[in-house]
Parts: structure tokens; C-alpha cells; sequence
């Protein structure tokens, strides 16, 4: 497998750990558990961070990678 396409999957594979946490946050909102709150804003910070790496950094990573490779 390419390098590359790894690296966008390890990147990309937490998100549905995020939609995960977002619907076991919202089960506890609807049962009355207020700790629904934090496990949403937990999700939320872990959703902004991946994005981040994805948008940000990978294309850095890659690049730097190919510079690396190539000389």
C-alpha cells in the first residue's frame, strides 16, 4: 500500500470514533446523565484536532516526505 494513502487512512479512521462518542454523548443527554455534555465536548475537541492533522499537517507530512524520497 502507498504511504500516502496510509497516512489519510489512519487520519481519516478516527472520525468515526468521533460520530461514536457523539451518539453515545447524546444517549446520555436523552437518559438525563449530564456527563453527556463532557463526552460531546471531549468528541468535539477530538474532531477539531483530527481535522487539523488532516488539513494541515498531512499535506506537510507528505510533502516532506516526497522531498525526502526525491532528492
Amino acid at each position: 500500500m502507498d504511504p500516502a494513502k496510509r497516512l489519510m487512512f489512519w487520519l481519516k479512521v478516527p472520525y468515526a470514533a468521533d460520530v461514536a462518542l457523539a451518539l453515545i454523548a447524546v444517549a446520555l443527554l436523552a437518559s438525563g446523565r449530564p456527563v453527556g455534555w463532557w463526552v460531546l465536548v471531549f468528541a468535539a475537541v477530538r474532531a477539531v484536532v483530527g481535522t487539523i492533522a488532516l488539513v494541515w499537517l498531512a499535506p506537510r507530512m507528505l510533502a516532506r516526505r516526497a522531498s525526502q524520497q526525491h532528492p
